[in-house]
């Protein structure tokens, strides 16, 4: 058998690779061989081209990776155009409601509607409505984004704007991504204009986050699709199941992550 056949990782390489990890990865041979030259000159191109050779195989030489890889490489003067699965897109301006009540009051108010097969869709207007005023919002600046979810927000939370996630400061700390905060903001300022009692606004915007079919970034359309992990180490979740999510088909913009995954998904469809 080839020995670097055993090394290699073909599920953090190729099309699965994470760029962020790998520009870490590389970032440390680097350091460490450069180190090691200083004490050892000759061990130091040992260094590097193992290196290099573990990262290009592996897709990774440094132990949990994934746990600090893609939030440090955001720091970079490169955009790797990845998404890393922080929970911070799971966030909302809902703090949790009795399900059942929630969906009553919205479809007595006309927001929801049965679809043909039996589900549950939104009202035709209200999505219409709805995408016309995320189209509005995505415009704002962050700080003036930060106070339409000021503005929406229930009592005694207050909201402030870093970079482009949204704090919100109440009984406990709650980040939101732009992409939330747009969905959330625009869903509760229409459902406003529908009359909806302001008591089912904000523990319905979660909800209804999703059954988005565009998206509150870019307006491209919406689809189920799963996280990919980035590469594992030890320790690391590389192999379990893909977090099942709504993501943008042209901007990647995940813009609802759901509690289960792909495979308990489907187990539950094949139970059925």
């Amino acid at each position: 058998m080839n020995p670097l056949a055993t090394l290699a990782r073909p599920e953090h390489t190729g099309e699965n690779r994470c760029w962020p990890c790998t520009a870490i990865n590389l970032v440390a041979v680097v350091l460490a061989a450069a180190l090691v030259s200083g004490l050892f000159p000759f061990a130091g191109p040992i260094v590097l081209a193992g290196g290099l050779g573990l990262v290009y195989l592996r897709g990774y030489v440094v132990p949990y990776t994934p746990r600090f890889g893609p939030k440090v490489a955001a720091y970079l003067p490169w955009e790797f155009g990845h998404a890393t699965d922080d929970g911070v897109d799971s966030n909302s301006l809902a703090d949790g409601a009795d399900a059942e009540d929630l969906l009553a009051a919205l479809f007595d108010a006309g927001v929801l509607v049965e679809a043909a097969d039996g589900d549950i869709a939104l009202e035709e207007t209200f999505r219409t409505d709805w995408a016309d005023r995320m189209a509005e919002v995505r415009t704002l600046s962050d700080p003036a984004l930060a106070d339409r979810v000021d503005d929406a927000a229930p009592a005694g939370v207050t909201a402030s704007a870093h970079g482009d996630r949204i704090l919100l400061d109440g009984d406990r700390d709650n980040w939101l991504s732009r992409a939330v905060a747009i969905a959330e903001v625009a869903a509760i300022e229409t459902l406003a204009e529908r009359d909806v009692p302001e008591s089912v606004r904000v523990p319905a915007a979660e909800p209804l986050r999703t059954l988005l079919e565009t998206c509150p970034v870019c307006g491209g359309d919406v689809r189920e699709t799963t996280l990919r992990n980035c590469c594992g180490g030890p320790g690391s979740t590389q192999r379990k199941p893909g977090r099942l999510v709504l993501a943008c088909s042209d901007c990647d913009t995940v813009v609802h992550e759901f509690r289960e995954t792909a495979a308990e998904r489907t187990a539950e469809a094949d139970a059925e």
